[in-house]
Parts: structure tokens; sequence; C-alpha cells
């Protein structure tokens, strides 16, 4: 899920001012500055290690470091972690309680995507995900328990929706239902009833045609969101995965 700390953000009054600690007391490396308009801040990158230290001077006054500035001073703003797969990392946060600021993903300096989660449900930090683009192209970061899933089934022909319990070499064990009858899962689960809903399958490799990450497309919510919207719960609090 995590692959590394990406960088720190550092809230300073100006870069010009603060720069000097950094570069000649700690012997850090500049390695460049930009302006990102859509936050109202000027950043500078400096190297350290596999990780990097962001100066963040406000430009505006009603810009998150401006006001973050007004309330608490010069000092660390937020924690950034590199992910492979953003959308992923955030159907699986919502899914545990934890949704992102505002409309989630957003661009952030050197245009990646980036998402905040709020300090309310991270114990008072304000934490930061980019997606790593070269792992997101290579599909770093893998399926985990408790992802929503859509499986596509051979010899017999089959689509199932369901939560990810385990994966190897051998096979996948899902807690899943017949993609036919989901919405007649979802009405049965809003009534409080028994009846149609999801086994737990294993699924030997050989019948596994593909699986695919149950996620929003444009527009079109994803099953999950569809099933929480509706149920007011999510998928995997329904069958208590978490």
């Amino acid at each position: 899920m995590i692959l590394r700390i990406d960088h720190l953000g550092i809230a300073v009054n100006s870069r010009t001012d603060r720069l000097p600690f950094w570069i000649e007391a700690l012997g850090l490396r500049l390695q460049g500055r930009e302006h990102v308009a859509g936050e109202g801040v000027d950043v500078a990158f400096l190297h350290a290690g596999e990780s990097r230290i962001e100066l963040l001077e406000p430009t505006r006054a009603d810009s998150a470091i401006a006001r973050h500035l007004d309330r608490r001073g010069e000092g660390l703003h937020h924690v950034t972690f590199a992910v492979a797969d953003l959308d992923a990392v955030l159907a699986r946060l919502a899914a545990r309680g934890v949704p992102a600021i505002g409309d989630g993903v957003r661009t952030g300096a050197g245009g990646q995507r980036v998402a905040f989660l709020h300090p309310r449900s991270t114990g008072g930090v304000l934490v930061e995900l980019v997606e790593d683009a070269s792992s997101a192209a290579h599909g770093g970061g893998g399926l985990q328990r408790g992802d929503a899933l859509l499986a596509y089934l051979g010899d017999p022909q089959e689509k199932l929706f369901g939560v990810l319990h385990r994966l190897d070499a051998s096979g996948v064990v899902l807690e899943a239902v017949d993609l036919s009858s989901f919405d007649e899962w979802i009405a049965q689960v809003e009534r409080g009833e028994e009846g149609i809903g999801p086994s737990l399958l294993f699924l030997p490799m050989r019948r596994v045609e593909k699986l695919l990450l149950d996620r929003r497309s444009g527009e079109l919510p994803s099953l999950s969101e569809r099933f929480q919207r509706r149920v007011g719960r999510s998928v995997q609090q329904v069958l208590g995965i978490f």
C-alpha cells in the first residue's frame, strides 16, 4: 500500500530566509523550485536520500499554507507517502472510514496526482498521498486483503463481485456474489433480510481470466460506492472484513 515516505512539507514565511539552514547547515541539495497556482504556494525542493523536504511559502492570504502559518506559525505542515495506485488506496481507506479531504484527487507539484487525509482521521497529522507514476505504470503495490474486486472466470464463465481474502499462485479466495445478483443483494441488505449473499470461494488460478479493482469510471460510481450510498455501510463493514 505505502511505497515510502515521499516528502515532508514544511510551512515557511520565506523560502529565502529558511533555505540557508537546510542547504548550508544540513548540507541538503536544492533540487528546484516551483509555483503551484492551484494551492497558492511557492515550493523549494530539497533532496534528502530517497525522500525530499519541501519548503512551502504562501503566495496568497487565503491559501492553506497561509492559514496554517496564521494559526500555528512555521513548522511541519504535512507528511506525504508515495503509493502505486492512488484510487485503489483511497477506496481502501474510505472503506475503513478514512475519507479524503474535499473532492479527493487533485493535481499537486510536478503535475502529480495527490490527495489529503484530514487530521481528524489520522490522529492530528495532515497526511498527503501521492501517486508514484512509475510504480502505477508497472502495476506496483498489488492487490491486498479487503480490496473490492471484479473477478472474470472461465470454465465455466462467471463474473463475480467480491472482497479479497487471499491471493497466491494457487488461486484466489474471495467472499463474492454473482455479478447478476449484486443489486438484489443490496436490496436484501437494505431490508435487513437474509438469503442471497456472498459466499467464501476458492478460485483456482487456472479459472481466473482477470481480476479488476472495483473503482469508479469518470462520473460512473464503483459498485462499492453504490452499495455504501444505499446501505450506509461499506461492503467490507457488512462482511466484517475490517
